[in-house]
């Protein structure tokens, strides 16, 4: 039986309440914590090191990823530039995002998470989401397992120093169909592997959930076993991320509900607070205009026209993130002449952003609960539907025979949701 990891994606050392939730994970006994060197710009893995140096009596399962380079690595990885490394082998997505698993870079990115962990070694390390290769033009699976070689080699040499105790790769693209020209052939690497006696590949990382399930379909070219299947043939530890965020049609389904959370939402309450903030905005907004305009105009500024449609019908928090900060909070701005607002005038907007937040987790369990719906008509899920939907789910997982499923736990509710399945 498999067991539930904590995944640390969007968790920072900067709220107490991401701590509350990762010393009460390992308080119910979480033996595996995965995180990233780029994950909250490598906040997370600070998290994870301060509350382990705190609580030495905690020895859970370290992995962690390196390959992205955003935020503070991109300074880094002008650092290596100026000195000749980590020139090789670059993709150059954009300003803001590249990728390499270049051993020049990947050793820089190991020297900074061991510092943030706070540990001399890790348990694993992993290469992390390498098919940003094929984005590239001109890019082959030739040259793509040409790159990995070049990585294992170098993940074998810090075995040896003892710096990790083993490595692998995580990759979205493993459950492709192998004629995909952008799968990540799980067959090919343990070709690799056998000619360079590689001998410390002992983990593999995946999407998996109620509708992405290429693990378990039989691939062709693995004879007649799944990836799943391939995986415990050799030996290999599997772990499954985004159990519960589901894409299908580039649409999100969220495999989880937030009754709890959503309650409470008043939709009258609601819109008395909408309209007491667009009453605010409104006045400072007449204030500005000038004598050829009327106070009727202010309706038909296509941000507050678009606004209005928007801020109760956002289907994820993501989406309401980026309507606020990268929208609404830059109106405000303007409207208030760049100046910018008192904790007491921007308390309004942020109390509407959180109801906005809300109304987004009540969208996503409408869906969820239409799909558990479904999923148990046709035995996907038992039918016992008084259970959290991510527990059903997750579950279900295990019983497939993964050896750890991650579920990101920001908060302690969804750490006592879990903790049965640690």
């Amino acid at each position: 039986m498999g067991h539930v990891g904590f995944g640390s994606y969007r968790v920072s050392i900067k709220s107490k309440v991401h701590r509350e939730s990762l010393v009460r994970a390992l308080e119910a006994g979480c033996t595996l914590i995965d995180t990233s060197s780029n994950y909250t710009n490598g906040e997370s893995e600070e998290l994870i090191g301060s509350v382990l140096s705190e609580n030495p009596q905690y020895k859970p399962i370290i992995v962690t990823k390196a390959g992205y380079i955003q935020g503070h690595a991109l300074h880094v990885l002008r650092e290596l530039n100026e000195k000749g490394q980590a020139l090789e082998d670059l993709v150059d997505l954009s300003e803001e995002l590249k990728h390499s698993i270049h051993p020049e870079f990947l050793k820089s990115q190991l020297d900074q998470s061991l510092e943030r962990l706070k540990r001399d070694s890790v348990d694993y390390f992993l290469l992390h989401n390498p098919e940003y290769y094929f984005q590239t033009e001109g890019s082959t699976q030739d040259e793509y397992y040409a790159r990995l070689k070049k990585a294992f080699i170098y993940c074998e040499e810090e075995v040896k120093k003892g710096r990790i105790k083993a490595y692998g790769v995580s990759s979205n693209n493993f459950g492709l169909p192998l004629n995909d020209p952008q799968v990540t052939d799980l067959s090919r690497i343990l070709s690799v592997l056998k000619e360079m006696n590689g001998k410390n590949f002992k983990m593999v990382q995946f999407p998996f959930n109620l509708i992405e399930i290429g693990a378990l379909e039989k691939l062709g070219d693995y004879g007649d076993e799944s990836l799943l299947e391939l995986c415990m043939a050799n030996g290999l530890t599997t772990v499954v991320n985004r159990p519960l965020n589901a894409f299908t049609q580039n649409k999100l389904v969220r495999l989880a509900t937030y009754e709890e959370q959503t309650k409470n939402l008043d939709d009258k309450k609601a819109q008395e607070l909408f309209d007491h903030a667009m009453s605010l905005v409104k006045a400072k907004w007449d204030e500005a205009v000038d004598e050829n305009t009327t106070a009727d105009d202010f309706y038909e500024v296509e941000m507050i026209k678009q606004f209005t449609d928007l801020w109760n019908n956002l289907p994820t928090p993501d989406a309401v993130d980026q309507v606020y900060y990268g929208h609404f909070f830059p109106f405000i701005a303007r409207v208030w002449g760049g100046q910018g607002l008192s904790a007491e005038e921007a308390q309004p907007f942020y109390q509407l952003m959180e109801t906005s937040y809300l109304y987004s987790r009540r969208n996503l369990s409408n869906k969820a609960l239409e799909f558990k719906k479904q999923a148990m008509s046709v035995g996907l899920l038992p039918d016992d539907g008084d259970r959290p939907f991510s527990v059903m789910a997750v579950e279900t997982y295990l019983d497939y025979g993964f050896d750890y499923i991650l579920v990101g736990m920001r908060k302690p509710e969804y750490v006592d949701q879990m903790k049965a399945l640690f």
